[in-house]
């Protein structure tokens, strides 16, 4: 009787154990490999996956619902506050009276060392958002996602991009960009599930 009850005590913390770790695998990913069939950026011509010369993907689960999350994303005069890939306040150009980001604005933004202007291009409210950076040795395209879940919503962070930077980041640092994107999203997840607590 012993024995049933240790092998079955095991067999129930072996099927835990694995439970758990289905769930934690679902929680965020982080991948340099484009997947057509799971992608649901809506990719301009010159920054599509499959023919750019640097790509990267995030996501994460998030348990708050998608207009806390988008509130947290669109406020980028505070995104140095609490994530250290941007290293410097924004700033918007083309609009000094924006407070928070919006379809058509141009923004500075200091990040791994380079000092960016990216032009927001696509801005769909609790849904979607991307910008484009143009600079001499590079140009990129970054989109956000917001889908929504049962607990919450997801969000996906994806990056295409192009150019003599893209080539030395590739070589000098291969996962830099992936891991500041992966700190972004965990951030944000901590950030919109403290605001998600507070407002039940």
């Amino acid at each position: 009787m012993t024995k049933i009850i240790i092998i079955s005590l095991l067999l129930l913390f072996g099927l835990t154990t694995t439970i758990s770790a289905q769930e934690n695998s679902l929680k965020s990913i982080k991948t340099k490999k484009y997947n057509p069939t799971t992608n649901l950026v809506v990719w301009p011509k010159e920054f599509n996956p499959t023919k750019s010369k640097w790509y990267v993907y995030n996501e994460i689960e998030i348990n708050a619902k998608p207009e806390i999350v988008w509130d947290i994303l669109i406020d980028a005069k505070k995104w140095h506050t609490f994530y250290k890939g941007v290293e410097t306040p924004v700033e918007f150009i083309n609009d000094t009276n924006a407070t928070t980001l919006k379809n058509g604005l141009t923004f500075k933004m200091h990040t791994m060392g380079l000092h960016l202007e990216p032009l927001m291009k696509e801005f769909v409210p609790n849904e979607r958002m991307a910008w484009e950076i143009r600079t001499r040795n590079l140009t990129a395209y970054h989109a956000w996602v917001i889908v929504p879940t049962a607990k919450g919503c997801r969000l996906i962070t994806p990056e295409a991009q192009n150019g003599f930077l893209t080539f030395l980041q590739k070589v000098f640092q291969p996962n830099k960009l992936l891991n500041l994107h992966e700190h972004w999203l965990e951030i944000i997840k901590l950030r919109a599930e403290n605001n998600q607590n507070e407002t039940k």
